[in-house]
C-alpha cells in the first residue's frame, strides 16, 4: 500500500513538473543562444532621443511600422495594446518601442497622432530618422524594406507604398534578443513570453 502511494506520489510530481515546463516554455521563435543588438540611438514622437541600451534592466518589444500603412502595421498595433492591457500592473517593467519603415512621411507629428489614434502615445515609443540611420536598424533586425512608387506619382507628389517585414523582437533584461514573433501573432502567447522573460 505505501509503495503504490510512493508510486503514485512520483507519477503526480512528473506530471506537476511536466506542466510546469509547458507553462514555461517560450511560445514565440526562440533565438538559441540568445542575439547580441545592434544598439542605435532615434528620437521619439515627443523628439526625445532613446538609445536602445539605456533600456536594459526591463524588457523591450521591438517593431517596425509606418503610420500610412494599411493593413498590417494597423493588426500588429492593436495586438501590441492588447498585449499591453494584458500585462497589467507588469506593464511598467516592459518597455515597447516602434521604429519607422517610412522615415519621409513619418514625421514627429505623424507618428505621434498615429500614436493617439491607437491609444499608445504613452505605452510605447515611436521612433523616426532619416533613411541612412534607419537602414542599418532596418537590415540587422530582419525588416527588409523596400519602397514601391505607385501610379501617378512625381517627383513633387510622390506615391508609394512600403513593403517591409512585422518581426516583433523581445529582449530580455540584459538586452539580449530572445524570442521573435511575425505579425500573425496571438497576444496571449506574447504576452506569457514577457511575462517569462520578466521572471528571469
Amino acid at each position: 500500500m505505501r509503495r503504490r502511494a510512493l508510486a503514485l506520489l512520483l507519477l503526480l510530481g512528473v506530471a506537476l513538473a511536466s506542466a510546469c515546463a509547458r507553462k514555461a516554455a517560450f511560445q514565440g521563435q526562440v533565438l538559441d543562444p540568445p542575439r547580441p543588438p545592434l544598439d542605435f540611438t532615434l528620437p521619439d514622437q515627443a523628439g526625445r532621443p532613446l538609445t536602445l541600451s539605456a533600456l536594459r534592466g526591463q524588457v523591450v518589444v521591438l517593431t517596425f511600422l509606418y503610420t500610412t500603412c494599411p493593413d498590417v502595421c494597423p493588426l500588429v498595433t492593436a495586438k501590441l495594446r492588447e498585449v499591453s492591457d494584458l500585462l497589467g500592473k507588469s506593464r511598467g517593467q516592459v518597455a515597447m518601442v516602434a521604429v519607422t519603415v517610412d522615415p519621409e512621411r513619418d514625421t514627429a507629428a505623424a507618428v505621434t497622432e498615429y500614436s493617439r489614434r491607437w491609444s499608445m502615445l504613452d505605452r510605447w515609443r515611436f521612433l523616426v530618422g532619416t533613411e541612412a540611420q534607419l537602414d542599418p536598424i532596418w537590415e540587422f533586425y530582419w525588416v527588409g524594406q523596400v519602397r514601391r512608387e505607385l501610379p501617378g506619382s512625381t517627383p513633387k507628389q510622390p506615391q508609394y507604398a512600403v513593403g517591409h517585414g512585422s518581426p516583433v523582437h523581445l529582449f530580455d533584461r540584459a538586452g539580449l534578443v530572445r524570442v521573435v514573433f511575425d505579425a500573425d501573432f496571438r497576444p496571449a502567447a506574447m504576452a506569457h513570453d514577457i511575462e517569462i522573460l520578466l521572471a528571469q
